[in-house]
């Protein structure tokens, strides 16, 4: 009796371990977003054209809130807590649309159709991650960006960019503010190439 009683509280005390009920707090999640940096005006008079941005695309393995870290070419960790506020693709969608909206080159920037826009920007994500390579961090970045008008196949511009950015701290706040400076660098080269070929 004294034994099945003993078996019975052992396995009420795991219950409450297991479910964080003796008092113990649960770490609240934390949200990161990539943001639009300042950057050089490219035209000083808006073109009487609508742009549409196109929701991105993105690799399959980073189609997820979580943040990515790898330490090395063969892993793929995921941050538990640490969190995008909306998802990666998304995200970026957002801000290149806050970046052509700064550039001044078309006259109307749209995320959602409204009436049939004259070009359209696309792109796709390939890796948006925080690389740890021993006592060195990085942010990685990889974007295919698309540009061209509307109806048609071939595009007017189009890059790949890829690069890294050191990170100040093995976390997810500065892997963040990296990738926005990596991102802003990418946006500023694709605004003034956009610009040349409208």
């Amino acid at each position: 009796m004294k034994a099945n009683r003993f078996l019975a509280v052992a396995a009420l005390l795991s219950a409450f371990t297991l479910t964080g009920c003796l008092g113990g707090s649960t770490e609240p999640s934390r949200y990161y977003t990539v943001s639009a940096e300042s950057i050089s005006l490219v035209s000083s008079a808006a073109i009487d054209a609508r742009i549409q941005v196109r929701k991105f695309t993105i690799d399959p393995s980073y189609q997820r809130s979580n943040i990515v870290y790898r330490e090395s070419a063969y892993d793929f960790k995921f941050y538990d807590l640490d969190l995008w506020a909306t998802r990666p693709e998304q995200m970026l969608t957002q801000v290149a649309s806050e970046y052509l909206i700064k550039s001044n080159i078309f006259k109307s920037v749209d995320l959602k159709p409204m009436g049939k826009p004259d070009y359209e920007l696309l792109g796709n994500v390939n890796a948006i991650e925080e690389i740890d390579e021993g006592s060195s961090q990085y942010a990685h970045l990889a974007v295919q960006l698309t540009f061209r008008k509307v109806g048609e196949e071939s595009p007017l511009w189009e890059k790949r960019y890829d690069e890294r950015a050191s990170m100040n701290k093995r976390n997810a706040h500065s892997a963040a503010e990296s990738i926005s400076k990596l991102y802003g660098k990418f946006m500023q080269d694709a605004l003034e190439n956009i610009a040349r070929v409208k």
